[in-house]
């Protein structure tokens, strides 16, 4: 695989290396990629259709149904919780 940099990202690479943690620049980049999974891997999963979106918004319903659920301000305060979070991250 063969990869463009722009000039700032390449000048990047090249501070990582004179710094001595990596060898290559195949190994910054790689670092980079992983960083960049973790990061999408820990966003809450989002359904990709409509049929996807209505089994979870059915499931919820269930489990509310069942006593499962959190009280409205409760679940207002771990979104904006979340929010903060992603917008700081």
């Amino acid at each position: 695989m063969n990869v463009s940099l722009t000039p700032e990202l390449e000048r990047f690479v090249k501070k990582e290396l004179e710094g001595g943690d990596y060898q290559t620049a195949s190994e910054v980049i790689r670092a980079g990629l992983r960083l960049l999974k973790e990061k999408r891997d820990a966003l809450p999963r989002v359904p990709s259709t409509l049929d996807e979106l209505e089994g979870e918004l059915l499931e919820s319903i269930e489990r509310i149904e069942v006593g499962e659920g959190v009280n409205g301000e409760e679940a207002f305060k771990r979104i904006r919780a979340r929010l903060s979070k992603l917008s700081r991250g």
